[in-house]
């Protein structure tokens, strides 16, 4: 199945698709009533069974008019305008259920209870730096290793190529000159915030510590720029992406039920955030 994908209908960025079955708002450009109704129209046209929308809290009472729930609130995170809310709408109520929903809790507690322990030094031999488009060979090569499936088209160079234009940085860990794992920070400079996202490192590389040291140097960087929020979406299910943010000092927001198409299908989605500096 092919990735969901990312158009501009309004002048809001959507993305939907059957992969994630659902409608997602990523960025707010019209009137918080209009792309309300827009997405809800969007998902009962599709037959999609959830809707779901990042909007700052000074719009969440346009999407509440319109049955919207609000899941998760992301401190500070539109600068100047306050906090950020995922907003959600279920067009199919078992979409809501989670039969995993104590496990999720579990890895919760152990990654909060991981928050004070230390980062693991970058091992010798490895080092971290940007990436730049004559990478995306490499970067895409190494997407394709490690995840079969993914809610963006990752797997497509176009693609990465065109997010980096868009302001998404990309940095990566290379072993003996061999990229082996790599993240990226989606930069909104506008409200001062940025997603920390794509976390691939391949197997043989992994309880290394690189996606501490990756995230360590990302963040360094977003500071230099003036970004004041960061923030990221993680598989509830996966303790090791949920300690690392833990380990950095971000704290847990809530949880996205049922939320993404990846790995093994549609997963619910923990956000975590950290305040980078002050406004």
């Amino acid at each position: 199945m092919q990735p969901d994908r990312v158009v501009l209908i309004m002048g809001n960025t959507i993305q939907h698709g059957r992969s994630s079955n659902r409608v997602y708002l990523l960025k707010l450009g019209s009137s918080p009533d209009v792309a309300a109704r827009s997405l809800s129209d969007i998902a009962l046209a599709e037959g999609y069974s959830k809707v779901i929308a990042k909007v700052p809290e000074v719009m969440l009472d346009a999407f509440k008019a319109q049955s919207f729930e609000e899941e998760v609130r992301v401190p500070n995170m539109y600068a100047h305008r306050g906090d950020g809310v995922f907003v959600a709408k279920y067009l199919m109520p078992e979409r809501r259920d989670e039969p995993l929903g104590s496990t999720f809790e579990s890895v919760r507690i152990l990654a909060q209870k991981k928050a004070n322990e230390s980062c693991k030094e970058l091992p010798a031999g490895y080092a971290i730096t940007p990436l730049q488009k004559k990478d995306v060979p490499e970067i895409v090569d190494l997407f394709q290793q490690v995840f079969k499936k993914y809610p963006f088209p990752v797997h497509d160079a176009a693609f990465v190529e065109q997010t980096m234009n868009e302001g998404t940085h990309y940095w990566g860990a290379r072993f003996e000159g061999q990229l082996v794992a790599l993240a990226s920070a989606e930069v909104d400079s506008g409200v001062k915030n940025v997603e920390m996202t794509d976390f691939a490192t391949l197997p043989e590389h992994r309880s290394t510590g690189l996606a501490s040291a990756l995230l360590a140097e990302m963040e360094s960087a977003m500071r230099t720029m003036g970004i004041i929020t960061a923030y990221t979406i993680a598989r509830a299910i996966s303790p090791g992406m949920n300690i690392t943010f833990a380990r950095a000092g971000y704290t847990y927001c809530g949880r996205l039920p049922n939320n993404t198409c990846i790995a093994n299908g549609i997963e619910s989605m923990n956000v975590w955030s950290k305040k980078l500096m002050a406004l």
